[in-house]
């Protein structure tokens, strides 16, 4: 499930270079998180399940909370660094979850020492791999000073590892499901969204509405494998494995965009490919 929601998720930025190409992410952040939420909402009788009591409300605040403050962050990174700089600390995010899970009581139980190897040796591919891969706003900067600006992209790694834990809890308990987890979310992040990124210069035409709302479905299929890959999985090995997707959009690339790979990403792509490797081997 951790590797469907690469792929998905590669397919989604794939799509997205395109749209990055005519907007800004400012433009198209918020509407992709309402999209979300309308695709969403009208199956929800058929799916959604919460308990309404204050634990589990408290820890689903924790961890939507938690999700929001890390997409503020996301957003802020494009908005005060380039892409290329912001994406590759980003990519540090498997890193922070496996700091986590070393660091809270009973999180490492289950993530085997050759998982361990493999969350590192996985994320050292996929920075090797973003360093190397072509952006397409590449010179975006913002009024953040430099430490700030370099503070942001590591704050949303950071929350976006440890916001899978109250997650992960929530899951096993039986609290809540993977599609209402993720529809609270979309809607909180798209109401946080509505104020930090407001979206009034996009051009509401059909191609461009409908090429949003098919990356938003592709979305919804990459965070609904990753929530349910964490109801079984160690989160800092789903969390490597899920964030492996520049590895696939350099193939989809390929074949898709008829797009050469270098040889800087051939090599980036073997060392996550063995980073895949070491966790599934960890897995067995």
């Amino acid at each position: 499930m951790a590797l469907l929601s690469a792929v998905l998720g590669a397919l989604a930025n794939w799509l997205a270079r395109d749209l990055l190409r005519r907007f800004r992410l400012r433009e198209i952040f918020g509407l992709n998180f309402a999209l979300i939420f309308g695709m969403m909402l009208p199956l929800a009788p058929l799916y959604f399940r919460l308990a309404w009591q204050p634990e589990p409300l408290g820890w689903l605040a924790l961890s939507v909370g938690l999700d929001a403050l890390a997409n503020y962050a996301y957003f802020r990174a494009f908005v005060d660094l380039d892409a290329v700089s912001a994406s590759t600390l980003l990519a540090l995010s498997p890193l922070f979850t496996l700091l986590i899970a070393l660091g809270l009581p009973g999180q490492s139980v289950g993530l085997q020492p050759l998982q361990m190897v493999g969350v590192i040796v996985c994320t050292g591919g996929v920075l090797a791999l973003t360093r190397v891969q072509p952006h397409v706003n590449e010179a975006v900067r913002g009024d953040a000073g430099p430490t700030r600006a370099w503070l942001y992209p590591l704050v949303a790694a950071a929350l976006f590892g440890l916001s899978l834990y109250p997650a992960r809890l929530l899951f096993t308990r039986g609290w809540t499901n993977p599609p209402t987890y993720y529809l609270v979310r979309a809607g909180l992040i798209a109401l946080v969204a509505r104020w930090v990124a407001p979206s009034g210069s996009f051009r509401w035409q059909a191609e461009q509405v409908g090429r949003l709302a098919l990356r938003a479905v592709l979305v919804i299929g990459q965070w609904l494998a990753l929530l349910f890959a964490l109801e079984g999985g160690a989160p800092a090995a789903v969390k490597a494995l899920a964030d492996t997707s520049p590895l696939f959009v350099v193939g989809f690339s390929a074949i898709l965009g008829r797009e050469r790979p270098t040889r800087a990403q051939v090599m980036a792509a073997l060392g996550v490919v063995a980073g895949v490797a070491l966790l599934l081997l960890g897995a067995g």
